[in-house]
């Protein structure tokens, strides 16, 4: 039999495991997830990033994103009334972010076409003029009218924003690789046609 203060400790201790879990969860780390699928090929690459809010209810609504490519700015398309013109480049040190420099930027004027809790919205395409598709690009997303009140943000919980890395959900093959499998491919073959 144990003794009852030990029980009475343990009850004690399980409850205070349940109170620090529950304030985590109330302070859940809710960046936006942003993926990028790639089609083209060297030199012309388009990533098509698909932004998705991970806010719960009442949280905020997403209406600025950019990303920063190497090879600079060249905004392909934008969703319904994403303008990719107002800031070309944009950097978040005056807002307590980072000073990296991003090139491809989008804002939703006239915040008609948000993206609102846990909803994705794609079809921001930029245009990579390098040799190999980029794997991974960095990326940034403002938010407004809501009461985020997570920590994983800068420039407040009205106006939160956010900095991440965005990685390829999928990237071609690159033609030379391809063509050594259609080399391997006919070689075999061949091999085949002569025994």
């Amino acid at each position: 039999m144990m003794p009852r203060v030990f029980v009475g400790m343990k009850s004690k201790l399980a409850f205070l495991s349940l109170g620090i879990l529950a304030t985590a969860v109330a302070t859940a780390q809710r960046a936006p997830t942003v993926s990028y699928t790639v089609t083209g090929s060297a030199g012309a690459w388009d990533l098509n990033f698909t932004v998705t809010s991970n806010f719960l209810g009442g949280e905020g609504q997403f209406y600025f994103f950019g990303v920063l490519l190497d090879s600079g700015g060249n905004v392909q398309s934008s969703p319904g009334n994403w303008d990719p013109t107002v800031w070309p480049t944009w950097d978040n040190s005056a807002y307590g972010g980072s000073s990296t420099v991003y090139n491809n930027n989008w804002i939703n004027q006239p915040l008609d076409n948000t993206i609102g809790e846990g909803s994705s919205k794609s079809g921001f395409v930029a245009r990579s003029t390098d040799a190999v598709a980029p794997t991974s690009v960095k990326f940034f997303a403002f938010a407004f009218n809501g009461t985020y009140g997570g920590n994983d943000f800068f420039n407040g919980p009205t106006n939160p924003g956010f900095e991440g890395v965005a990685n390829a959900s999928s990237v071609p093959e690159p033609a030379s690789m391809a063509a050594l499998g259609l080399g391997a491919l006919a070689l075999v073959r061949r091999r085949r046609a002569s025994k």
